[in-house]
């Protein structure tokens, strides 16, 4: 074959083996963005659901206290002793504001008493988180306040005298803070309603528009039930183009294309999605044929030389035969210059053999350089440098805790559904440790198990019970952490029908005055504004919810122990009698 032939031949390996290169890369950077959506929109979701569900039991607690019912039904109130009762509960729970209505959804106290747009006085009867509450429901609800004018998520709850509705309690919690720190995350996202309303999003030319088609009838219900104060509701053109094989679409929206995912929050009505611009699939693509193109090229090369020796080597070897037949004796000194040009030659032939692992030791660097470069350029494209400086290193130290980490969002989107069931209680403490074992290795503290002589399980709720012990090990840590040889016990004992988790500590233990109010609402012993005060209260209410208890005591020695203890579980899941 002549030159011309082996350099077309060459080519055509080139344009074939670069198209293969190129689909492929598309196709693995189309799975990989998927992927990289579906943990996002993972992540996502957790952080809103818990953004959320962190104040749920807020109003219901305070619900319980005396004085606000006393308000309602008492004939002498003191309106600013309740408003600033509410106005401290909202600063320490980190509210946007808290305020108490009664019976026809006139506001009494509200913590924003002194503040010139204030609820005092203010009729919220209309609102669906009012109606829900008066009929017995702990009431939710999204919307832009009408007083307010900002955007707020509400919990509401009824003041009962007796089985008699008095009054309702809501709690509203800001989200536009979430709303701001998701948008500087690698890929958008938009929240709609059940009318596909987009109401957060990280673009905001994308918020107060529907995504849905919707009727006359309805746009103007939506408009009078001033859901969204005046904003008007414009349609946003989000068209679906196609479906991907693992459920994501890819979708047009303002003449850019994205890949996105989409998965239903079903307490709240809502619609979560995570969009990522589409384009980057082609970059990828193209980055991976650039580099595709120059191993080839080298490759090419190395083949295209190689083939030149040896046609050379071929002629030089017929040569040298009909030289040696004729003239042996006088081309002694041309048999010696063919003897160096076959040496030459094999030199040659052994670089060609060292190309494969040559080609290995690029290939290993080269993926590594495309893995980076795929989780950098979408915040190298925002100007975010410093994101993208505190990605790369992240990204040494997440490789060796994937598996771990891709079993911690299964548990947080679990959601609890609150009815009881069967609790393998080694399953509860194996969770409870996995979520804290990163602050245990920081913070060197030991953790001494015993374990159970059989298998003892519980009846309640596996999520609620892991965090009931999730917060009674955070306690535990905070209260060693001054000590040198830091400890913290878990022991796991049968009593006649219950099971009794104890949670033990060497610190410095409870003092008398604080173990009367330990279980109370917002009682705390930390300085400097440092947690809320609700975590031992939510795990009382939680162990009262599955028919347990929660007690706290002093140890003989150093230190403090809490036990929770809840009913027994037989092997058929029934409680045993």
């Amino acid at each position: 074959m002549t030159a011309k032939g082996v350099t077309q031949l060459i080519l055509l390996f080139m344009l074939v083996a670069l198209a293969v290169v190129y689909m492929v890369a598309a196709r693995l950077a189309e799975e990989r963005l998927a992927q990289e959506l579906t943990q996002h929109l993972s992540r996502l979701v957790n952080a809103l659901d818990s953004t959320l569900s962190r104040h749920a039991y807020l109003p219901v607690l305070l619900a319980q206290q005396r004085e606000l019912v006393t308000a309602l039904t008492g004939s002498r109130r003191d309106p600013e002793a309740l408003n600033r009762y509410l106005e401290k509960a909202n600063a320490i729970a980190g509210t946007s504001d808290i305020y108490l209505m009664d019976r026809g959804g006139t506001t009494i106290a509200a913590s924003n008493w002194n503040a010139e747009r204030g609820f005092v006085g203010q009729n919220f009867a209309f609102r669906p988180y009012f109606q829900e509450a008066v009929e017995g429901r702990l009431g939710r609800y999204y919307a832009l306040g009408t007083t307010s004018g900002e955007r707020g998520y509400y919990f509401a709850y009824p003041l009962l005298d007796g089985d008699r509705v008095r009054g309702v309690l809501a709690v509203k919690i800001d989200i536009e803070a979430f709303e701001k720190r998701w948008s500087r995350e690698a890929f958008d996202f938009m929240v709609t309603d059940a009318d596909g309303i987009v109401f957060l999003a990280s673009q905001s030319q994308w918020r107060y528009r529907t995504i849905s088609d919707m009727t006359t009838d309805r746009l103007v219900e939506i408009l009078e039930s001033r859901r969204y104060a005046d904003s008007a509701i414009e349609h946003l053109d989000f068209r679906r183009l196609a479906a991907v094989d693992d459920g994501s679409l890819r979708v047009e929206t303002d003449g850019t294309t994205y890949l996105t995912r989409m998965v239903p929050m079903q307490q709240a009505g809502w619609d979560v999605t995570v969009l990522a611009r589409a384009g980057r699939i082609g970059q990828t693509a193209m980055l991976s044929l650039l580099f595709g193109a120059i191993i080839l090229s080298l490759l090419a090369l190395l083949v295209y030389t190689l083939w030149q020796r040896q046609c050379e080597k071929r002629d030089l070897d017929r040569h040298l035969r009909e030289e040696l037949e004729t003239k042996v004796a006088e081309r002694t000194g041309e048999l010696r210059q063919a003897q160096e040009n076959l040496i030459q030659a094999a030199k040659m032939a052994a670089l060609g053999q060292l190309s494969a692992g040559i080609n290995h030791e690029l290939n290993n660097p080269l993926t590594a350089i495309r893995a980076y470069a795929d989780n950098a350029r979408a915040f190298l494209a925002k100007g975010e440098r410093g994101i993208v400086q505190e990605n790369l290193e992240e990204i040494g130290r997440l490789t060796q805790r994937m598996a771990q980490i891709t079993r911690q969002l299964r548990i947080f989107s679990r959601k609890s559904s609150g009815e009881p069931g069967r609790v393998d209680v080694e399953t509860a403490i194996d969770g409870a440790l996995a979520i804290i074992q990163p602050q245990l290795r920081e913070r060197n503290i030991m953790i001494e198990r015993e374990a159970s002589d059989r298998q003892l399980a519980v009846i309640g709720d596996l999520v609620w019970t892991e965090q009931i012990l999730v917060n009674l090990l955070s306690n535990a840590m905070e209260a060693v952490q001054e000590q040198t040889h830091a400890r913290i016990g878990i022991k796991v004992l049968a009593c006649d029908d219950s099971v009794c988790i104890a949670v033990s500590d060497n610190g410095p233990g409870i003092g008398d005055e604080v173990l009367e109010e330990l279980f109370e609402p917002f009682f705390t012993t930390k300085s400097g504004g440092n947690g809320l005060g609700l975590g031992l209260s939510i795990s009382y209410q939680l162990a009262r919810n599955m028919q347990g208890t929660l007690e706290a005591g002093n140890n003989e020695g150093p230190g403090a122990t809490f036990r929770l203890r809840l009913p027994a579980a037989t092997e058929n899941g029934t409680k045993n009698r």
